[in-house]
């Protein structure tokens, strides 16, 4: 019952995650989805969409959650195409009043899609909400929203005012660790698309996601064109993912992913132009030098496996910002 002894309304939520080569993370992301949320807090439906998987995903899918509304597709069509095809079909049929992407590495706890429905519920005025994004180990993940990119907002970012002023400098990412136990929300001027809860009507008004971007950065675009019509988006952290950070790019690739910097290059170079383009390179490779610097003395330290891959990401990282290779 609401405040007024009537019957509490229970929204109607579409859960979509696109999966690749994911089988096991992608069992363990439906049984939280399934335990973490209650029919009776959240009428919700679960979309996968899998790209081209050749690990048995989907047969997985349709023998262990036959519920599950299973796009199969012949090949890796990107994120933002495959999360599109549920999307239209979320659309088209009208049914559900919000819809909540959520990769297949994560797993939802503390019922977070119940908590991230409650809060758009509560805030009408809102167009998408995100959880704040935990590591594996406890930490929380750099990514999981921020402000568009602009010179300021990366220059806060590499060179790390957004750490040291966190709620004065506006960076590229927001700084978790300075949030989490605030109450209520952080606006914000993009989600990532890892995890957000967003409304259909706000879908239908801004359209679906930028399949120019074959993952990474359709987010930022997603966040530009909410922005670009009045809408408010928000970071909600007291609702809670766990995501398995980069271990399915490392599984299936075996490599440093640096994509994620090509993406946000180019997004730069198409939204905010050439001018700002060339700034944030010049922005990006003294912070990863400087980065490379602080982490190369922590291996020498410390010489741990860890330590070695985090030096050996940073290097990556520092040279692609040089060479864009």
């Amino acid at each position: 019952m609401d405040t007024n002894g009537q019957p509490k309304r229970v929204p109607r939520l579409s859960v979509v995650i696109v999966t690749w080569n994911a089988r096991d993370f992608l069992r363990e992301c439906l049984e939280s989805v399934y335990s973490q949320t209650s029919p009776s807090a959240v009428d919700f439906e679960i979309f996968v969409v899998d790209n081209g998987s050749a690990d048995g995903s989907p047969d997985m899918v349709g023998a262990d959650f036959p519920a599950v509304r299973l796009i199969r597709n012949r090949e890796n069509l990107g994120f933002p195409k495959a999360n599109n095809m549920a999307l239209e079909q979320i659309v088209r049929e009208g049914r559900s009043d919000l819809i909540t992407l959520v990769n297949s590495d994560m797993v939802i706890i503390e019922r977070a899609i119940e908590k991230m429905a409650a809060c758009m519920e509560e805030n009408p005025g809102l167009a998408a909400v995100g959880p704040a994004f935990v590591l594996s180990d406890g930490r929380f993940q750099v990514g999981t929203g921020g402000y568009l990119p602009t010179a300021r907002t990366m220059f806060n970012y590499f060179f790390f005012l957004f750490k040291v002023f966190p709620l004065r400098a506006r960076g590229f990412f927001i700084e978790q660790a300075a949030f989490a136990e605030k109450e209520g929300l952080v606006p914000v001027e993009w989600l990532s698309g890892g995890c957000l809860t967003i409304r259909r009507a706000v879908v239908e008004r801004i359209g679906l996601l930028d399949e120019d971007y074959f993952f990474y950065a359709e987010d930022l675009s997603w966040g530009r064109r909410m922005k670009r019509e009045g809408f408010r988006l928000a970071y909600f952290p007291q609702a809670k993912v766990v995501h398995f950070h980069g271990v399915t790019y490392r599984t299936v690739y075996a490599e440093v992913n640096t994509k994620w910097l090509r993406m946000l290059y180019h997004y730069i170079r198409k939204d905010r132009g050439a001018f700002t383009y060339g700034l944030v390179r010049i922005f990006s490779v003294c912070g990863y030098l400087f980065r490379l610097l602080f982490f190369t003395a922590g291996y020498l330290i410390r010489r741990t496996p860890a330590a070695r891959q985090k030096l050996r990401e940073i290097w990556r990282f520092f040279i692609f910002s040089l060479t864009g290779s």
